[in-house]
């Protein structure tokens, strides 16, 4: 019997690095940054098994809502030869939502590796 430890997956890696770099309230809303950074107004987490968001705690209910129909309608990305897929389909629609007052968006994206292999990847919405 193989007693090794599995090797983690992707969601796993999203939901490690989210609870390092942020503090959550009860419902699970980000109310802190634990390192250097701005703190995001959406983080969408996406990986071969499928999507994890988290929204600000100061995030107005309705805003909150409406990304969250467009954030539950995206699919997983595979990460295949260290090649990242395309942007999420409503990347566009979610940062008009969360400003739309402004042109220009505050998004950052990141892959998340282990051992060096990429397996997954974050958009943070500052």
């Amino acid at each position: 019997m193989n007693s090794r430890p599995m090797d983690p997956i992707g969601l796993d890696v999203i939901i490690e690095t989210l609870a390092m770099r942020y503090e959550y309230d009860r419902v699970g809303r980000i109310v802190r940054v634990l390192s250097d950074g701005i703190l995001p107004r959406f983080v969408l987490g996406r990986a071969h098994e499928g999507c994890i968001w988290r929204f600000s705690a100061d995030l107005e209910p309705d805003r909150i809502k409406a990304v969250a129909k467009l954030a539950g309608r995206e699919s997983g990305s595979a990460i295949i030869d260290q090649v990242l897929p395309t942007p999420p389909e409503r990347l566009v629609m979610i940062e008009r939502l969360l400003w739309p007052e402004e042109a220009s968006h505050h998004t950052k994206h990141e892959r998340l590796a282990r051992d060096g292999v990429a397996i997954a990847e974050l958009w943070t919405m500052g």
